[in-house]
Formats: structure tokens, sequence, C-alpha cells
């Protein structure tokens, strides 16, 4: 007896698709019509393969979307190495990470959600080796700073990590550290918060990334008050 197969019926669900091929095509998707339009639905269609197929490669959806964006952070990267031979001190280097990373973020905040926030259990520097694998033209050279930082998993271990180099410098101590961490990084969570409710134009930006940078300095100046005032008083 023969079974007639209907059009709609997932015939290539063993189709010889990669991680990259999913890739390709939600990053395609996401330059044309955006992040929200991606979906399992859509992908199965454009790549002519079961809705089920996807999870062969991906652990979900966001897992995928992850990924497609991390192109995203090129620009960032490309920004850091740039800027690196120019700073001169801890403090340039902690302050310009800031200043470079809010400044995408708020220009990019679908994308820096999926890779920063979204993807908590991603080691985003195994990731992007595994990226710029499947994408050679897409690599960015990156100096032992930066890979050092990239390949630390959790938002704010990363920033946490630059801070320890500033206890190392002296320049702050560990406890005050700790506090700094969390208050900047919980203020950078505010602004990215407001950008993602509200919007802000390309124009925007610069000015909004330059009130996030002048709390942040403000801050930092208590500490290190703080700091200098305890060093007196242990001298005394």
């Amino acid at each position: 007896m023969f079974i007639d197969i209907p059009e709609c019926a997932p015939r290539t669900f063993f189709k010889n698709l990669k991680r990259k091929d999913y890739i390709e095509k939600a990053s395609q998707i996401i330059r044309s019509e955006g992040t929200q339009a991606v979906s399992i639905r859509r992908m199965a269609k454009e790549l002519d393969c079961s809705t089920t197929a996807m999870y062969r490669h991906f652990q979900n959806l966001d897992e995928l979307l992850f990924y497609a964006h991390l192109s995203d952070l090129n620009t960032y990267i490309a920004n850091l190495e740039e800027k690196v031979p120019t700073w001169n001190s801890m403090w340039d280097v902690h302050f310009g990470i800031w200043e470079l990373y809010s400044d995408q973020a708020f220009r990019k905040p679908e994308a820096f959600e999926l890779i920063f926030y979204r993807n908590l259990n991603k080691d985003l520097g195994s990731a992007l080796e595994e990226y710029y694998e499947m994408f050679p033209e897409t690599i960015v050279n990156v100096t032992p700073l930066i890979k050092e930082m990239l390949q630390i998993p959790g938002y704010y271990e990363r920033d946490y990590h630059i801070l320890m180099h500033l206890v190392e410098h002296g320049l702050i101590t560990p406890e005050n550290a700790k506090k700094i961490n969390h208050i900047e990084c919980n203020l950078f969570l505010g602004y990215f918060k407001y950008v993602q409710d509200t919007g802000i134009s390309e124009e925007d930006v610069p000015n909004l990334v330059a009130q996030f940078m002048a709390e942040v300095k403000e801050i930092i100046s208590l500490y290190q008050l703080s700091d200098m005032q305890s060093a007196a008083n242990g001298l005394l």
C-alpha cells in the first residue's frame, strides 16, 4: 500500500544542516526584519526542514539568537582594540571599557540583551572562538587583556575582574572593589532598562553615555576618597 505524503510534510527532516546554516539564516532575517521575525517555525520554513531539527544543534531559540547576534560584538571589540593603546592607567582601562560597552549596548540593546543577559550560562570566550571558526572573515584580533576579560562568562564577574587589577595596583581596596562592582553594574542595568523600555535615537546615545559615565566616575571618586582617608588614618 502506498501513502501519499502531503506537500506540507517535513520531508527533509534529516537534511544535512549545520549550526552555521542556522546562524547564517537567522542573521539574514535579523538584518532585514529584526530579531522578532526569527522563530522556530520561520527557520524550518526557510531551511526546508522540520521544526524539531533545530534542537539537534541548539538548546532553544535563545541560543540560536545568541550566536546570530555575536557579529554585533565585533564593533565593540574593534573599538576596544583601537582604544587600548591610548589608555595610560588602569583607571583609563576601567572607564574606557565601560564607556565603549555602554555606547554599543545603548545602540544595540536587543543584541546585548541576548548575548550578555539572557544567555547567562554561555561562555562568551568559547562562543566567540566557535563563531570565528565558522566565520573566519569576521575575526577581530584582541589583546591579552581583552581576551582575558571576554573569557569570563558572567557580566558582574567581568567587571570585577577589571576592578581586581585596580586592587593589584593599590588603587582601591578589595572591599571597595566589591562594592563598586555591585553599584556600577546595577547602575548600568538601570540605564539599559531605560533604553529598552523607551528607546533612544542614535543621536541621543552619546549624551546618555556621557551621563552614565559621569555617575560612574562620581561613585568611584567617593570610594577613592574613602580609601585615601583610610590610608591616612593608618599612618597616624
